[in-house]
């Protein structure tokens, strides 16, 4: 298995894929990154610039001929390391909550600072997707988050 970062011209294949599962596309601002399996697409992920040290890691989709190898996480750890971000949010659904623990993600408290972006983001995929999301986080270093345009949570 290989994890690479996205071709430019890998982003059409990649939006196609994502409308095929009512995610969100991604622009050429996007960190995507895609799994090979001997050559073949088979799952990817992507970090959504929200400031200058804020991500939005999210995009997790692993094609159905290569669930369970890990191929989720092998993404995960790819895109965790070379974001750049200090601090990564992520809005998973409610049952991969215990998966992005796993990766470092804790979920976000009253006393998290988000940002206003990410706010409006998890309100709209609570009323999108028919099943509950939660919104969780991780600092990647350990100097605290430079929110610029934050919000409290809740």
């Amino acid at each position: 298995m290989i994890v690479r970062a996205l071709l430019s011209s890998e982003l059409d294949w990649a939006n196609e894929r994502y409308s095929e599962i009512d995610f969100v596309r991604s622009d050429p601002s996007n960190f995507v990154a895609i799994a090979e399996s001997d050559g073949i697409k088979a799952g990817l992920g992507r970090v959504v610039p929200i400031t200058s040290k804020i991500g939005e890691l999210g995009g997790m989709y692993v094609l159905p001929d290569f669930r369970g190898q890990s191929i989720a996480a092998q993404l995960v750890q790819y895109l965790i390391a070379n974001s750049g971000f200090s601090t990564l949010f992520c809005i998973p659904f409610a049952h991969l909550e215990s998966f992005y623990a796993q990766h470092g993600f804790i979920p976000v408290s009253e006393s998290t600072m988000v940002p206003a972006e990410l706010e409006s983001k998890f309100r709209w995929c609570q009323q999108h997707y028919p099943n509950p999301v939660r919104l969780m986080y991780q600092h990647i270093d350990s100097q605290p988050p430079h929110l610029d345009g934050a919000a409290g949570q809740g």
